[in-house]
């Protein structure tokens, strides 16, 4: 996502940028229905899908800022499938993976595939969106 340039600071203009989208992939239909609710309100554009074929179809069709991926979709491991092939489609994207079964396995694999964070189920909701904002504006600092 890249910062409004040249827009004046009023409420009115804030609402002319654009929405920093989030792709979400998880399997647990529960959390797929309330997790997304809650980014929006933090002012976040969701897409949320439930497979890792669904979320494939979506990284090809629309553009990302953050994917935030289940690890397990339920196929073990799949959510580092679906980072790979953001990395591929969209590699400004930053990626973040969920779990509610973290291994260091999966953690340092994590760490190779350039994962931004690795947050653990049961989440804190304001802690996640601090990490998440914090790495949005790195990454455009960066740009």
């Amino acid at each position: 996502m890249r910062p409004c340039q040249g827009v004046p600071s009023t409420p009115m203009a804030k609402q002319t940028c654009r929405k920093a989208r989030i792709l979400f992939v998880d399997d647990e239909a529960g959390i797929r229905l309330t997790l997304p609710l809650v980014l929006a309100k933090f002012g976040f554009d969701v897409t949320s899908v439930g497979s890792l074929d669904n979320a494939l179809t979506e990284i090809r069709a629309e553009k990302f800022d953050i994917l935030l991926s289940d690890l397990n979709l339920p196929q073990l491991n799949a959510g580092f499938v679906v980072i790979e092939a953001m990395r591929k489609a969209q590699p400004r994207c930053i990626n973040f993976i969920l779990t509610g079964y973290p291994a260091d396995e999966s953690f340092q694999r994590a760490n190779q595939h350039g994962v931004a964070h690795y947050f653990i189920k049961p989440v804190e909701i304001e802690e996640m969106v601090r990490t998440i904002k914090k790495k949005l504006a790195q990454n455009q600092q960066a740009r």
